[in-house]
């Protein structure tokens, strides 16, 4: 880790070497090609010049045509640099020029276009006479206060533009291209034998995006590798492309001996080996270890084995040691809880046991006190007491006989409440029918829902009846209806007269049936017909366990 800052200084100043070299490269092309085009910049700003000349003596000769042509015949033949020479009005006449008088070039290419927007132009086309060549049209515009008036026409001809390079000790480019901004080449000039032009392949102007001024390393129409740059010869107007060699623009790593960046790498490298191999054999092997015997304790509960402690740090050896610790503590904790939670499942069944117990004896009473009782009414009354007293016995046997103390299956608690109801008043030929699900509730709900079904089976059985002929029935149901709901139901058949049954609506049982309802927070629905009484009663199943108050 120590090499590594100067790792990255060495490499931060390679890179920065090398941008130097890069720019400096770039602009070492850059004036080379602005050299091998200055015959060329030379050209075209002359003409500019003399045009910008004739623009005053013209306006004066114009008045007198042919005196204003002989003198652009006389200027061409001693100035012997350009073929043609005129002055074109805004019809596209050329009023005055060294060649034909009043030649109509209103279908030249480009003319509408050059006199919407007049300013100067180059433009590689043929001039009216056949016999000059191909020549480069340079038009200037021509204003008089302030009013544009026409342009003055120069034709350069091409052999006097693009003349191969002169043996000199200045570098020159494989060829140079020259363009109008229009993308239009002007002139082509090659120092190869075979005088070949180099473009980039598939090379067109408008990808350039206006950045006139730079080089870049492309592939040219032969599939060869070259560079490549671009400069201004006529800013606004003339642009050259320069074909170099590669080698002239290749990348400075390409260069630059590869040691400065090698060493700090080959030292970073073998620093990391070797810090690698260190953690790795002092701390990632222990670590490991470590973690192997805590996950062998939490799937075995067996105290981890000790480990050579001459191969340990002493900080790792502490923390072995506090691991054998930690679970020797947690195993002798796991052991305490289990003997509590033992003691405590012994305890809470003693106590559902002696509950019941008492209850069963309170029963045994009421019994003995059914049996002394002298009047019929009485004897019903204790009976009823006696059904809800064996009801509340029924559930602490349910929770002591299960695992769970908290939680009691009222699948199996119920049917047992019907049957003794049915053995104990069955009247003679009744038929009953059961269907129960299994549904685990807890104390809270159990204990109201024990009591409402042992008040329904009483009623049930007390007010059954049936028509002459037909045989009495009694239908107890307990249904899952989803995740969270239950319904219980009690259907009994009633005989022709059901006054007794709907007077029941208001007495002691019925009351006793709604108020065991709210404490399931349930609803009843009791439906009455001249058959069959039955009532339901839909409550949530509660999921939850709520610990009863310590006060």
């Amino acid at each position: 880790m120590a090499l590594l800052p100067i790792g990255v200084m060495s490499v931060l100043q390679t890179s920065d070497l090398s941008r130097e070299v890069d720019n400096s490269s770039e602009l070492a092309l850059l004036a080379l090609t602005n050299t091998a085009a200055v015959s060329e910049r030379q050209m075209f700003e002359r003409a500019f010049g003399a045009a910008q000349a004739l623009t005053s003596v013209l306006q004066l000769m114009l008045v007198e045509p042919e005196r204003c042509g002989s003198y652009l015949s006389q200027y061409v033949k001693e100035t012997g640099s350009y073929s043609f020479v005129g002055f074109l009005n805004p019809g596209g006449t050329m009023v005055c020029s060294s060649g034909e008088p009043d030649a109509d070039l209103s279908n030249w290419s480009n003319l509408t276009q050059q006199f919407d927007t007049p300013r100067m132009w180059i433009d590689p086309t043929r001039n009216t006479n056949p016999d000059s060549g191909a020549v480069i049209n340079v038009l200037f515009p021509s204003y008089q206060d302030d009013t544009f008036r026409g342009y003055i026409a120069m034709s350069l001809p091409r052999t006097k533009l693009g003349a191969p390079w002169l043996p000199t000790n200045t570098r020159h480019p494989l060829s140079l291209t020259t363009f109008n901004d229009n993308g239009d080449v002007l002139t082509t000039v090659s120092s190869t034998t075979d005088q070949t032009i180099y473009v980039p392949q598939d090379f067109k102007f408008d990808r350039l995006k206006g950045n006139w001024t730079q080089t870049f390393i492309a592939k040219n129409q032969f599939d060869q590798e070259q560079a490549f740059a671009v400069v201004p010869v006529v800013p606004g107007l003339v642009y050259a492309l320069a074909a170099w060699p590669v080698e002239y623009r290749k990348p400075a790593f390409g260069r630059l001996s590869g040691t400065p960046l090698l060493f700090p790498l080959l030292m970073f490298v073998a620093s990391l080996g070797v810090a690698y191999f260190a953690v790795d054999r002092l701390v990632v092997r222990h670590v490991k270890q470590l973690r192997n015997k805590v996950q062998a304790f939490s799937r075995t509960r067996r105290l981890p084995s000790t480990s050579d402690q001459l191969s340990l740090s002493a900080e790792l050896q502490d923390l072995e040691d506090a691991l054998a610790e930690m679970a020797f503590h947690l195993l002798d904790d796991e052991a305490q809880m289990e003997d509590a939670l033992r003691e405590k499942n012994v305890l809470l069944k003693e106590i559902h046991h002696r509950v019941r117990n008492n209850l069963q004896l309170i029963s045994s009473i009421m019994n003995m006190q059914i049996r002394r009782a002298a009047e019929p009414e009485t004897r019903d009354i204790l009976r009823s007491l006696q059904e809800r007293v064996m009801s509340l016995s029924s559930v602490h046997k349910s929770l002591y006989q299960t695992e769970n103390l908290s939680q009691t299956n009222a699948g199996t608690l119920i049917p047992d409440l019907f049957e003794r109801l049915v053995a104990a008043n069955d009247p003679q030929g009744m038929e009953y029918r059961h269907d129960f699900d299994e549904i685990v509730l807890f104390p809270d709900q159990a204990v109201p829902l024990t009591l409402l079904a042992s008040e329904l089976g009483t009623n049930a059985l007390k007010f059954m009846g049936a028509p002459e002929g037909e045989t009495p029935h009694l239908f107890v149901s307990l249904k899952q209806l989803d995740a969270g709901t239950a319904r219980l139901i009690c259907e009994n058949s009633v005989g022709a007269d059901i006054n007794d049954v709907e007077a029941n609506e208001a007495g002691l049982g019925a009351q006793l049936i709604r108020a065991f309802a709210t404490q399931l927070h349930g609803r009843i629905e009791t439906t009455s017909t001249d058959r069959v009484y039955r009532t339901e009663v839909t409550f949530d199943v509660e999921d939850v366990f709520h610990e009863p108050a310590d006060h």
